[in-house]
């Protein structure tokens, strides 16, 4: 695939099969996202965890109540819904599948909050906005997926106000994946591949806060948050061991994408950070 276009019909394999929405639906009730666990607190509590995520997202956007928000990536609206009702934001969300959108309009509508987040089809390399429409902007953990992170950034930071802040929550290589050892890099590019993670093969820890810069943003912060992701990754792979092995053996693992990286990605956790970015649009 060209690292210039979308892969539609690659991000709907993802999501799209059957395995893919009963993992999302039944186990991550609805959320795309992984857990942010504090010290002290139980690694079992993933759901605990998920909501904590969300409420770091909304403390680093630091927005009043009644601001706009653009939440790029927003899947089934779990996050949007979270930012809305925690939050007092305006949110709207953009993705490019359909299904996605309307499972997010329907679950907005079923939680009374169609008056604070919208839904629309968009691809946030080209994002359907004005310039300076929002005061804010967020990726959890969907940067991933883009085939061109400057130019993702650069449409982030054209739609926010002089002023404005971006977020950026997710997974990432330590390194770039030429740096790697030879053993990690077998297991985490057939992967990426498979998850058209091809951002995740674009940047990493140590390029994102320039690639931020270079699209116009001051980075405020870069926070390495591992060991608040890792009581997460040891419970998943530890939930999910067994049935993935079994899957493996007498299935279709190909149905099954979101188990494969709850298991197989924990043997390359030493070198895949968590970061959560924060920075501003400079005014003026």
């Amino acid at each position: 695939m060209d690292a210039q276009e979308l892969d539609l019909a690659g991000l709907r394999r993802v999501y799209g099969r059957a395995g893919s929405r009963w993992f999302y639906t039944r186990v991550a009730r609805n959320a795309r996202h992984w857990g942010w666990t504090e010290p002290g607190q139980s690694k079992w509590r993933l759901w605990r965890a998920q909501r904590q995520l969300e409420d770091v997202l909304g403390r680093k956007l630091a927005l009043p109540a009644g601001s706009r928000v653009l939440d790029a990536g927003c899947g089934a609206g779990a996050v949007a819904r979270a930012m809305a009702t925690r939050f007092g934001l305006l949110v709207s969300g953009v993705d490019v599948l359909d299904f996605h959108l309307a499972e997010a309009r329907r679950l907005s509508a079923r939680a009374r909050l169609a008056h604070r987040t919208a839904f629309f089809w968009g691809d946030y390399h080209r994002l359907p906005f004005g310039d300076g429409e929002f005061d804010g902007a967020y990726s959890m953990e969907t940067l991933v997926h883009s085939y061109d992170p400057p130019r993702a950034l650069a449409e982030l930071h054209r739609v926010l106000r002089p002023g404005g802040r971006l977020v950026l929550l997710g997974p990432m290589s330590t390194a770039a994946l030429s740096e790697l050892p030879s053993p990690a890099r077998a297991l985490l590019e057939p992967y990426l591949d498979a998850m058209v993670m091809t951002g995740a093969r674009l940047y990493h820890a140590r390029n994102l806060p320039r690639l931020l810069v270079e699209a116009g943003f001051e980075v405020e912060e870069a926070l390495d948050a591992t060991p608040y992701y890792a009581p997460t990754t040891e419970a998943v792979h530890a939930y999910f061991r067994l049935p993935w092995e079994l899957l493996r053996r007498f299935g279709d693992p190909a149905k099954w994408l979101n188990l494969r990286s709850t298991v197989e990605m924990y043997d390359v956790r030493e070198f895949v950070a968590w970061y959560v970015h924060t920075a501003v649009k400079p005014p003026g």
